[in-house]
């Protein structure tokens, strides 16, 4: 039970990273809830039953959201500055 939990919550890493490079933040913001509910479940476990290795795997996991979270902003940034420079071009336009 305890390499099958941290097994899941890789794989459910995995597939959540997948969703964000594939700028399917739908299918991320649903796999993450799924993972917070893994969490809350561990929470709950006793411990003896947790291997000590997931607590670092969570770590490693925590790290590569944090590189992704970074990226997505970066993009979003991106968007919202060529948005931007597109508004005032199309306004630029329009009044002249």
């Amino acid at each position: 039970m305890k390499n099958d939990v941290a097994a899941q919550f890789q794989l459910l890493n995995k597939h959540i990273a997948a969703a964000i490079s594939a700028q399917d933040y739908a299918r991320a913001t649903a796999l993450d809830r799924a993972r917070q509910e893994i969490l809350r479940d561990i929470c709950l476990m006793d411990m003896t039953k947790i291997s000590p290795d997931f607590f670092n795997i969570v770590e490693e996991c925590a790290r590569d959201n944090a590189s992704l979270i970074q990226s997505v902003q970066e993009d979003m940034g991106h968007i919202s500055w060529q948005r931007s420079r597109s508004l005032k071009a199309q306004k630029s336009y329009i009044q002249s």
